[in-house]
């Protein structure tokens, strides 16, 4: 049985779409799957002296080819055309070796988005780096998405998120486990009161450095924001051996929790090994960059951070037709692009209503998201 629309059709094959640009090459590639259409995608940098799919797309790809059955994809000779097939979305255990130059957040969020429509269970072993400044790390991953996909899945347990070794850009070296149970349907959403922020919670880790770097980020950090929140708490978690990777590095990952269960993560990390020393971090720069970093969410509002708000929509277009409504901060341009592919792949319009900071006195302008779901059901739980 396919994972696909429920109310699809199985007689007529699905239209080709056409993209151009390497823009939003992951959700075009999830979409695809989860559809069952075949996406053709264009002029991949094709203006760049160095045009074509960069080392981490291709990985991309190999990562979809072992979660389906039957997925077909061709790459052109000068890789600036990329032709995908969707095949049958399997899910299962395996494990994944990550392109070292994208972090694994950069494959952990296409697979939240996928995982619960699997024929089978997903636990996957990604192994690869897991913290650089590109993409979100896995702490960020667990603290902000995790919560929420468990709210669209309907329960607490089933889905994990373990960092078993960690490793720092450019070589890597982690190791990761991310497990999540199959549904037959999304639960609809409704998330439009985010609370009073309570406490604020976090991690300072350093790999393969001195461990006194891990008390000067979290003083750092402590000093700011001890001054908006009483109840501060970071751990520090110094990485040693095997468990620290392969590359040299330290960061701080925060999170603001509130009365009503939302969280806001904001992190920041050192720059790789090899930079000029005038150009080197110094861990009192990450611990305050981080702190003001997590104050710009914070200011952001809504019930959802900038990391987890383009998941949080595409589920909210995968639910059963009940009315979903979400409270966020601004749009990010990967969430506006986002919205675009969810009309062109599900057919579902979401409304925007804007949400002026007088409301409510808190933080900047808010967006109320509502839209009705696709009625998005996974036809291999149904069969059982």
């Amino acid at each position: 049985c396919r994972t696909e629309m429920s109310n699809s059709s199985a007689a007529a094959p699905a239209e080709l779409l056409k993209f151009v640009g390497c823009s939003e090459f992951r959700s075009r590639i999830a979409l695809s799957i989860l559809t069952g259409k075949p996406v053709k995608i264009s002029s991949i940098r094709a203006k760049l002296e160095n045009p074509g799919v960069r080392e981490f797309e291709i990985s991309y790809l190999r990562l979809i080819e072992q979660i389906t059955n039957g997925t077909m994809v061709r790459i052109s000779e000068t890789g600036t055309v990329v032709l995908v097939r969707p095949g049958i979305l399997t899910g299962g255990e395996f494990e994944f070796d990550c392109c070292a130059e994208r972090g694994i957040g950069y494959y952990l969020e296409p697979l939240m988005l996928l995982g619960p429509f699997g024929k089978r269970s997903l636990s996957v072993k990604l192994t690869g780096v897991s913290n650089n400044s590109m993409d979100p790390s896995v702490e960020a991953v667990s603290y902000s998405c995790l919560p929420l996909l468990r709210r669209f899945l309907g329960r607490d347990s089933g889905s994990e998120l373990s960092l078993e070794r960690r490793g720092c850009h450019p070589v890597g070296g982690a190791e990761v486990r991310f497990q999540c149970p199959t549904v037959s349907k999304l639960k609809p959403l409704d998330l439009t009161q985010p609370g009073k922020i309570h406490r604020i919670r976090g991690m300072s880790f350093t790999c393969k450095v001195s461990p006194g770097m891990n008390g000067r980020q979290i003083v750092s950090a402590k000093e700011l924001l001890r001054r908006l929140v009483p109840d501060v708490l970071l751990t520090a978690d110094h990485c040693t051996g095997a468990r620290g990777g392969q590359s040299p590095g330290f960061g701080v990952t925060l999170v603001a929790e509130t009365r009503d269960g939302c969280r806001y993560v904001a992190e920041c990390m050192s720059r790789p090994s090899g930079v000029a020393v005038a150009e080197a971090s110094v861990p009192e720069d990450v611990g305050l960059t981080a702190a003001q970093l997590l104050c710009e969410e914070i200011y952001r509002g809504g019930c959802v951070d900038s990391i987890s708000q383009p998941l949080a929509l595409a589920l909210m277009a995968l639910c059963d037709r009940d009315a979903s409504r979400l409270l966020t901060g601004p749009l990010t341009p990967h969430s506006v692009r986002l919205l675009r592919l969810l009309r062109q792949f599900l057919g579902v319009t979401f409304r925007l209503q804007s949400r002026p900071a007088g409301d409510d006195g808190l933080g900047g302008d808010k967006v109320l998201c509502t839209c009705v779901g696709s009625g998005f059901a996974n036809l291999s739980k149904l069969v059982r």
